[in-house]
């Protein structure tokens, strides 16, 4: 038996090692709470540290003019037919996904099957990305019937999601003048936007940046659209790869007059989406240069960088698979422009190292 002095000696030592291994335990319990606290607040949809804007928020709008808008790193899907990379390979999706693309933007092009542009639609969500959508716009003969359709797939897929969407694509080119399109946009939008949950509607969508065609539809767009786009390239294939680099002084000086364009004929400046980019409309793939890798990642960095210093709400480069400018390669590997967008993303909106404004005045 043990005598009384050392009994009370180790019920001391039992109860202090007690006490070390509950507060051992607290303090595991509580590194687990603020880990999970920390993922949420840095995993939670609307969260720009990583990245993820979420689906019910919109904070690029609200940090457009400050900070780099996570939506700047977007892609657009190629959707020529069912057999879609995207649309085929779970790998692809999960490849996408590590690249940081934000938006995506969906096609739809004459021909292809509803069931192929929901599956789209389902893609896009299913990788936590914006999804902007091409209206058929001007150029349908049944742009009501066709566009409403469109509209009710897309609520059925994203609730009560944003979802963006362009009326028409690169019409201009096919010959629409800015009347014919303004007189389609006032006739159609308001009837989608009626049906259209948590909608925001876009043009004039032109195939590249046209001063005069901005300020008529803005002059008498009805309603104003949500933002404006325009698409961008800066040379011909054939050109020298400096030519080609050095022309992203022209898309400043665009998104610049763009700004003064929408101060005069509304008052007031939208975001820009410049929802199709890319070097050169015409690339192919013995070209020497999208076989390049320190051209692709050179020029890539530039444009972005244009991009962020000026601020743009949203862009989208083309595309993301089944192109010659492919970011994610058939075996499911990115390209030089897909990593050279993955490290300006970790760099710009996950370490939070941003170019400085062009100019305040601008923005």
């Amino acid at each position: 038996m043990l005598k009384p002095q050392l009994l009370k000696r180790k019920s001391r030592i039992v109860g202090a090692t007690l006490a070390v291994v509950l507060l051992a335990l607290a303090v595991a319990l509580l590194g687990l709470l603020l880990g999970d606290m920390w993922n949420m607040r840095n995993n939670t949809p609307g969260n720009p540290r990583n990245g993820n804007p979420g689906h019910d928020s919109m904070p690029g709008l609200q940090i457009n003019k400050g900070s780099v808008s996570p939506l700047l790193f977007g892609t657009n899907l190629s959707l020529f037919d069912s057999n879609d990379q995207v649309l085929s390979s779970a790998s692809t999706r999960r490849q996408l996904q590590q690249l940081h693309f934000r938006i995506m933007r969906m096609p739809v092009r004459p021909g292809l099957a509803n069931d192929t542009e929901i599956q789209a639609a389902q893609a896009i969500k299913s990788m936590g990305a914006y999804a902007l959508v091409v209206l058929r716009g001007t150029v349908d003969a049944n742009v009501l019937a066709d566009d409403t359709r469109l509209v009710n797939d897309m609520n059925s897929v994203f609730g009560k999601s944003v979802v963006f969407y362009e009326y028409g694509n690169e019409e201009d080119l096919q010959g629409i003048d800015v009347d014919h399109y303004t007189d389609s946009w006032n006739s159609i939008v308001p009837q989608l936007k009626r049906i259209a949950v948590n909608a925001q509607f876009i043009g004039p969508v032109n195939y590249h940046y046209d001063r005069d065609y901005l300020a008529t539809f803005l002059l008498h767009a009805n309603p104003h659209p949500d933002e404006v786009s325009w698409h961008e390239y800066t040379c011909a294939d054939a050109q020298p790869d400096a030519t080609c680099i050095s022309h992203l002084e022209n898309w400043t000086r665009h998104i610049s007059d763009a700004r003064k364009v929408m101060r005069a004929a509304i008052g007031t400046t939208l975001p820009i989406m410049i929802t199709e980019w890319n070097f050169a409309p015409d690339a192919h793939a013995n070209d020497g240069k999208i076989s390049d890798s320190s051209f692709m990642s050179a020029w890539t960095s530039r444009a972005m960088e244009t991009l962020a210093a000026n601020r743009v709400f949203a862009s989208m480069q083309y595309a993301c698979t089944n192109s010659v400018y492919a970011a994610v390669r058939g075996d499911g590997t990115p390209t030089a422009q897909g990593l050279a967008m993955q490290a300006l993303y970790e760099r710009m909106i996950i370490r939070g190292e941003q170019p400085t404004p062009v100019s305040s005045s601008t923005l």
